[in-house]
C-alpha cells in the first residue's frame, strides 16, 4: 500500500518535472510558476486531493512548447504513479475507467427524481394521446454493475439506490418500464457488459437489455437469428481524461474490440413474416449514444428480440431528453405513427441539474 507521504511527494514531483522541462526548453515561465505556487494548498490534504496538480496542468497546457505531448506524458505518468486522471474520469481497479457523472449526488438517491417523473409522465400522456405506448428502459450506472472495479463502494451503493428509486417512482406513476439491472448483473458472469475504458456498454450488454425489455413487455420473439458484422475497434471515450495517442496503449488503456451484430434478413418465410414489408415503423427507439451508436447494436437487438422494424431516433451526445423532445415536435413522429416508443434512459442523467432545462 502506498503511504500518504509517498503520494504527496509524487504529486509534487510531477509538476517539478514539468518545470525542469521548461528550463531545458529555454522557456521563461517564472511568473506563471509563481502564480501556480501561490495556490499551493496550505495543508497536505489539499495536495492529496489533486488540486495543485490540476492547477499546474492548466498552466503547462497554455505555456509550454509541445504542450500536447507534455499533456499526454504527464497524464500517463500521473495514471501510472497515482492511479488518477483529469477531471471527468474516476480511475478504478485493473484499468477500469468511470465517468465522473456517475459519482454525482452521493447520499441523494432522490436527486432530480420528482422533476423527472413529472416530465416523463407528461411525455407518456402525449404519446398515449397519439396511440403510442411508452416503455422506459432505465440503464444502471457502470459503477453499480462493476462495483468490484470501482473505487469507493459507497458511490456504487448510491447508484444502485438511485436506480431502485427511479423504477419505484415509475411504477408509482403508472409508467411501464423494463427492469434491466438484474439481467446485466447475471450477464456479466458470461462476458463484459460494459467497456473497460468507455462510458458505454458492450454488444453483450446491449443484447441483454434488448431481450430483457422484450421479455418483460411480453413481446419477446426468439425466431430471428443474428449475424456478426465486421469487428469494430473502440478508443474508449474516457481515455482522453487520462492521456491519448500511443501512450494510452503503453499504460494499458489501448483500444477495445467489439463485434456488432444484426438480425438476419434472409428470405425464409418466417423471417419475412416477422418483419413484414410495412412502410411504417411499429416501434420507435429514443435515447442516447447507447442506442445511437451502431457498434453497440442495441437497435438491431431490439429488432431481433421484438421481430419488428425499429425506427431509431436516438442521438449521440445529446442526453436522453433532447432526442425525445425533438422526436415529438418533428414530422418523424407523425409520419411513423409508432404503436410503441422505447425510451433508453441512463440513470446517471437524473442528477444532471440541466437535464430538463433545454440544451441537451
Amino acid at each position: 500500500m502506498i503511504s500518504n507521504l509517498s503520494i504527496t511527494v509524487t504529486k509534487l514531483i510531477l509538476p517539478a518535472l514539468l518545470f525542469g522541462y521548461a528550463a531545458v526548453a529555454n522557456v521563461d515561465v517564472s511568473e506563471t510558476v509563481a502564480r501556480a505556487f501561490a495556490k499551493v494548498p496550505e495543508t497536505v490534504s489539499g495536495i492529496m486531493h489533486g488540486g495543485f496538480t490540476q492547477d499546474i496542468e492548466t498552466m503547462y497546457r497554455g505555456e509550454l512548447p509541445h504542450r500536447q505531448i507534455a499533456v499526454e506524458l504527464i497524464g500517463a505518468a500521473r495514471y501510472v504513479m497515482l492511479g488518477e486522471g483529469r477531471n471527468g474520469v474516476v480511475v478504478g481497479a485493473d484499468g477500469w475507467l468511470f465517468s465522473i457523472e456517475e459519482f454525482r449526488g452521493l447520499d441523494k438517491p432522490e436527486m432530480g427524481m420528482a422533476t423527472s417523473i413529472e416530465q416523463i409522465s407528461a411525455i407518456a400522456e402525449t404519446l398515449r394521446s397519439h396511440g403510442a405506448h411508452l416503455i422506459i428502459v432505465p440503464l444502471p450506472a457502470k459503477n453499480d454493475i462493476y462495483r468490484d472495479k470501482a473505487d469507493e463502494p459507497r458511490f456504487a451503493e448510491a447508484s444502485e439506490a438511485r436506480y431502485e428509486a427511479f423504477i419505484a417512482a415509475l411504477a408509482a406513476a403508472g409508467i411501464d418500464y423494463a427492469d434491466t439491472r438484474a439481467a446485466l448483473l447475471a450477464a456479466k458472469k458470461t462476458g463484459p457488459v460494459f467497456l473497460r475504458t468507455d462510458t458505454h456498454w458492450t454488444p453483450l450488454g446491449a443484447k441483454t437489455v434488448a431481450f430483457e425489455a422484450a421479455r418483460q413487455t411480453g413481446k419477446l420473439q426468439t425466431l430471428v437469428a443474428l449475424d456478426d458484422e465486421k469487428p469494430d475497434v473502440v478508443d474508449g471515450d474516457l481515455v482522453k481524461f487520462v492521456t491519448s495517442g500511443s501512450l494510452a496503449k503503453l499504460v494499458g488503456l489501448g483500444p477495445e474490440t467489439v463485434i456488432p451484430q444484426k438480425p438476419q434478413r434472409a428470405s425464409e418465410d418466417v423471417v419475412g413474416d416477422l418483419f413484414g414489408n410495412e412502410a411504417q415503423f411499429p416501434v420507435a427507439l429514443v435515447g442516447t449514444s447507447y442506442s445511437a451508436t451502431e457498434a453497440w447494436s442495441f437497435a438491431n437487438y431490439l429488432e431481433a428480440a421484438l421481430g419488428k422494424n425499429i425506427l431509431n431516433v436516438a442521438e449521440v451526445g445529446r442526453g436522453p431528453v433532447f432526442p425525445m423532445r425533438k422526436f415529438l415536435e418533428g414530422e418523424t413522429f407523425r409520419d411513423a405513427s409508432p404503436a410503441m416508443v422505447i425510451w433508453e434512459f441512463p440513470v446517471r442523467y437524473l442528477t444532471d441539474p440541466d437535464l430538463w432545462s433545454g440544451g441537451k
